[in-house]
């Protein structure tokens, strides 16, 4: 049985981001972008202070629907386009433990 993946891209804003960021080129972002899309820890998968950390960035990207954490980064996609990225609060870093 062949599992379907889908197709996702990343636009010029989330170059630009990951750049200022997280001093990141294109290729690295190319990288983890993948791993994130793919493997990344939900929105829905986030509890306690982490969940309202994520609900609240939500809030102030609503076309962000699609939210994924992988490492320490957010990562916005809207359906499968990857819109930008954030490097998350230290604090919030050792909840990530209670999340999968």
């Amino acid at each position: 049985m062949t599992k379907t993946t889908k197709k996702f891209t990343i636009t010029e804003h989330a170059y630009e981001r990951a750049k200022e960021r997280l001093s990141w080129r294109r290729k690295t972002l190319n990288r983890m972008a993948k791993k994130a899309f793919y493997g990344g820890l939900k929105h829905k998968d986030t509890k306690g202070k982490l969940n309202k950390y994520i609900s609240n960035l939500y809030l102030q990207y609503r076309t962000a629907n699609n939210i994924r954490i992988y490492g320490e980064n957010v990562y916005f996609f809207t359906d499968c386009h990857l819109i930008t990225l954030y490097r998350m609060p230290q604090e919030l870093i050792k909840y990530l433990k209670y999340c999968r």
